[in-house]
This record gives structure tokens, sequence and C-alpha cells, in this order.
């Protein structure tokens, strides 16, 4: 079995009481919490490395939001786009979670 290696950072107030919650809330050390979440971190980014492009639920969803903008962009309706925005921030709301964007995102070029 590999011998574990110590590491030491200094974190935001708002990450270091986060860590601290969630080993709380799990009755873990906070070491454990941490460690927990660079693991996850550096095997999701050694599975997307392993995976093609065309099967990176990033990529996908970056695709599908970007060709969506185009579509709404330029569908006769020119209210749609604006409507599709409002119907999403509704639905947000009713969800209990709050837009990134209030106007919807940015165009981006």
């Amino acid at each position: 079995m590999d011998r574990h290696l110590s590491l030491q950072t200094y974190v935001p107030r708002p990450l270091a009481d986060w860590i601290k919650g969630k080993a709380r809330d799990q009755q873990v050390s906070v070491s454990i919490v941490i460690r927990d979440q660079l693991v996850d971190a550096w095997q999701r980014e050694n599975e997307a490395r392993k995976r093609p492009a065309a099967l990176d639920p990033v990529r996908q969803n970056l695709f599908i939001t970007v060709a969506l903008e185009a579509l709404l962009a330029s569908h006769a309706d020119g209210s749609l786009r604006q409507r599709t925005h409002e119907a999403y921030n509704r639905r947000l709301a009713r969800l209990g979670l709050s837009a990134s964007a209030p106007e919807g995102g940015s165009d981006e070029a």
C-alpha cells in the first residue's frame, strides 16, 4: 500500500467553513474531506482525458448551449429567445437555484 503524503495549503474562509462543515456532517476529519475532494477532481480530469472529445459531457453541454442560442437568436419570432430565458429563470427560481447571469448569458465573439 502506498504511503500518503502530507500537503499544506491556505484557502479562503468560505471554502474552509464549507470543508469544516462537511467534515462535521460526515463525522470525519477535515483531512479526509479535502483528500476525497482532491481524489474526485483528479479522477474526473483523468477520465476526461481518456474519453473521446465527442463523449465529454462538458463539451456536449457547451455545444448544445451554443447551438440553441444560435437557433433562438435566428428564429423568426424575435421574442422567442427572451421568453425562453425568462422561462428558464422561473424554473430556476422554483427549484431554489439562482441564475448565474440575469440576462441569460452573454455572447462570445
